[in-house]
């Protein structure tokens, strides 16, 4: 695990979604929709530098089977 490596708390994990791909090429910042899995992230980190005490959440780690076929559906 990398923050057992370089041993730091981590702020946060700003997943890859489509959303972050289009508002870079835009030149637009990622947090402009809350809703979207980046936006959300990068809101949450910058809450966790002011100090607030968030829980990190890491993309895909905890998943369970229902959301797992959730997200197969949604991706259609």
């Amino acid at each position: 695990d990398i923050v057992d490596l370089l041993s730091i708390n981590l702020l946060g994990v700003v997943p890859d979604d489509e959303f972050i791909i289009t508002q870079t090429n835009k030149g637009e910042p990622a947090v402009i929709n809350k809703k979207a899995p980046s936006g959300k992230a990068y809101l949450e980190i910058a809450r966790r530098i002011l100090g607030e005490n968030i829980d990190v959440t890491i993309p895909g780690r905890d998943e369970g089977f229902f959301t797992k076929i959730k997200g197969i559906f949604r991706k259609k």
